[in-house]
């Protein structure tokens, strides 16, 4: 019954338990492929006749794959369904085979140690009992919903009947991951073991159920949760409650949360044989939507991202032990915590004592912040805040492997502080600037190692943007490119490489789109309309709540270096400057377009109302031509930098605004957006711009030319 060429290996040992290892060859991941779905079907066969002889008294289901258990379907072949006939009948055949798993007569037990996602999270569904290792990394979800599709192979049926409703719908409709403690809590695990001994424990505990001796834990339902699960009434207002709650945060876009909050109250209740082809159904009609086109195509450009650089590069690149963070700000103190969290050792290093004291706080709220969320347990907040190390010198630097310089955004103290520490890190340290917009390799001139010194853009919040843009000079050499890029990813991060030119490509592209805003104002356009304007379109705040988050100082002075850089272009207006002049810093000291009280927004300022109204000329732009104005010019500087090659792909655009912007994804990006818009309209009303207001909206060579050959920057097919 041996096999260890295929994707899943069936052992029997002397006790006459069987191991079902999934192994998918040739991937660092265990995937739900097609191919892993026949082979389980014809093992699950070979089981049911073993079985019936009497010769098996239990089967454990378990990855080959160290830390991972399995990472969900495979998502290229969720991109190649055709139809919906074909979505419905691949749902089906996944619900049939782990029904076969669910009917298996011996008590079935999988054991988790490592990420267990989508299809993987309903494998073990099917199973009767459940085992998981405390490792870190040890999390289960059902983050279907992320790419526009529900759950397919049985979940949404499955998980409310084993956890609850709420429970379930809070997994489902988020696409989050549970710790191992957390879904113990759910009721999702049976039990968690040391992943030190994670074997021992499974055949301890494969041992006490055949023995008799297990007795499932009831997972801890307050009161008012039964009444609302358990009655008629409570369940209509439950659903009633979420439904309201999902179209508010998906505010229409998305319709899948809502799909699969229908396929779990239809379901409810249901036999299980009634139940699954409505999932299917609903999986199907998902799946074919064009919000699930574009949330699939980012999800696999992502993934492409983080192989952007040939494999013999990233042979070449170092594991990172110690790392460095200069500057104990918010941006370095949120640098330090992610390396922290991701269990690397790091020094943050200030000049001054209370900013190194605000950083290290900083770095641990954010900790506490993750434990309160679940994403660590309480032990392993204190454990990663250890890892973190503030000092006002440089006596520990000699063993760093990385350093991330993150100080004030003025270049002749960052080659200060190159130099500094050029004299204390050793030889094949790298120096990575967190820079947002100055030249990487004019700091690098600096350096008496230049080949060492790279760009690292992370993008605040760092805890939260998925974004990190890596820049290399000429001077570069390829290991420390590997190093940094591979460190992106190590720390969760999907690194995009990006030339060295001004703004790089996220501040670059946001630049004119901000600076729209103060002529959009100056012309008498109000606050309330320019924002509701963008939320309408999409994006995930509006532009002048935006600025107030960004601060009126850093965004005057990315805008000066800009209009520096790239001339009439991106001249700025004057209202920002203006505004700033008068006080006004945005939300850091309460007082921008809105108006905070204790860090709350209290709506838009009355008396910038008043200041905003006395200087405008001319007659308001209504919300149509704002749209217009502000997300056309995002498009045309585009396609200036894709002309200069800041950027190797409009694929690299439309990936790098989703993840470093909040660019809404599921219009797929900001050029697959500009495709389905027509080239040849953008053109077109940006030479009625151009001509009516001014040459900063002149269409870029790029842009025209395509939109005169009725071409496409993305493959819209």
């Amino acid at each position: 019954m041996e096999s260890r060429n295929e994707p899943i290996s069936l052992d029997v040992d002397q006790n006459r338990v069987a191991w079902l290892t999934f192994n998918l060859p040739d991937s660092r991941v265990n995937l739900l492929t097609a191919q892993v779905m026949r082979q389980l079907d014809r093992r699950l066969g070979e089981l049911e006749s073993t079985i019936a002889t009497g010769r098996l008294v239990a089967v454990v289901l378990r990855s080959g794959k160290p830390g991972t258990f399995f990472a969900g379907a495979d998502v290229g072949e969720i991109a190649g369904l055709t139809s919906q006939e074909e979505a419905r009948a691949a749902s089906g055949e996944g619900q049939r085979i782990f029904r076969r798993l669910e009917r298996l007569t011996v008590p079935t037990v999988a054991a988790v140690d490592g990420l267990c996602l989508g299809g993987g999270t309903e494998m073990i569904l099917a199973c009767n009992h459940r085992i998981a290792s405390d490792r870190s990394t040890t999390r289960f979800g059902l983050p279907e919903i992320k790419l526009g599709i529900v759950p397919g192979f049985g979940g949404c049926i499955r998980l409310p009947r084993l956890i609850g409703i709420q429970r379930a719908l809070n997994m489902i409709l988020s696409g989050r991951t549970l710790s191992a403690s957390r879904a113990v809590r759910f009721g999702l695990v049976d039990r968690v073991g040391s992943y030190q001994r994670f074997d021992v424990a499974v055949d301890e505990f494969v041992a006490e159920i055949l023995s008799g001796e297990f007795r499932e834990r009831t997972p801890d339902v307050s009161l008012r949760d039964r009444l609302l699960e358990n009655t008629g009434a409570g369940r209509k207002l439950l659903f009633s409650t979420v439904r309201r709650q999902t179209l508010k945060q998906s505010r229409g876009w998305y319709p899948a949360p809502l799909r699969a909050l229908e396929v779990v109250e239809t379901t409810l209740g249901m036999p299980v044989e009634e139940a699954m082809p409505i999932e299917a159904a609903a999986l199907a009609e998902m799946a074919h939507t064009d919000v699930s086109r574009s949330l699939v195509r980012l999800f696999l450009l992502q993934q492409a991202a983080k192989r952007s650089l040939p494999a013999d590069v990233m042979d070449s690149r170092r594991p990172i032990g110690k790392t460095a963070v200069l500057g104990a700000g918010v941006m370095g103190g949120s640098i330090a915590e992610l390396i922290a969290a991701h269990d690397v050792p790091v020094v943050l290093k200030d000049i001054d004592q209370d900013a190194l004291d605000e950083g290290l706080r900083h770095a641990s709220d954010l900790l506490e912040k993750g434990g309160a969320r679940g994403v660590f347990s309480r032990e392993e907040v204190g454990l990663k805040f250890a890892l973190i190390s503030g000092t006002l010198s440089y006596d520990m630097f000699d063993d760093v492997d990385l350093v991330i310089e993150a100080v004030v955004e003025r270049m002749p103290v960052k080659q200060q502080v190159l130099k500094e520490t050029e004299e204390r890190i050793g030889e094949s340290a790298v120096f990575a600037t967190n820079t947002s917009s100055l030249s990487v390799a004019e700091l690098a001139s600096s350096a008496e190692h230049p080949e060492r010194v790279v760009g690292l853009h992370f993008f605040n919040p760092v805890h939260r943007m998925p974004l990190v843009e890596v820049i290399r000079t000429e001077a570069s050499t390829e290991a420390a490119l590997a190093d940094a890029f591979g460190f992106a990813i190590d720390v969760g991060k999907t690194p995009v490489l990006v030339a060295d030119r001004p703004g790089f490509l996220v501040n670059r592209l946001l630049a004119p789109y901000l600076n729209e805003v103060g002529f959009l104002l100056g012309e008498g356009a109000d606050v309330e309309t320019v924002d509701s304007a963008m939320l309408e379109f999409g994006m995930p705040m509006g532009p002048c709540r935006l600025l107030d988050e960004i601060g009126f100082d850093v965004a005057e002075h990315v805008a000066n270096e800009m209009s520096e850089a790239f001339g009439e272009r991106l001249q700025p207006s004057d209202v920002v400057s203006a505004l700033r002049r008068e006080g006004r810093l945005g939300r850091k000291n309460e007082r921008g377009f809105y108006a905070y009280a204790a860090g709350r927004e209290k709506g838009v300022d009355k008396e910038l109302r008043k200041v905003l109204s006395a200087r405008a000329q001319g007659t308001a732009p209504s919300a149509a031509e704002i749209q217009k104005r502000c997300l056309y010019v995002l498009v045309n500087e585009a396609a200036y930098a894709l002309a200069e090659g800041v950027v190797a792909a409009p694929d690299t655009v439309d990936l790098a605004m989703v993840l470093g912007t909040g660019f809404p994804p599921f219009r797929g990006g900001l050029l697959r957006w500009a495709d389905t818009e027509g080239l040849a309209v953008i053109a077109e009303a940006l030479a009625g711009f151009a001509e009516r207001i001014g040459p900063r909206f002149a269409p870029a060579d790029l842009l025209r030319e395509k939109a005169e050959q009725g071409g496409t920057f993305t493959d819209i097919a």
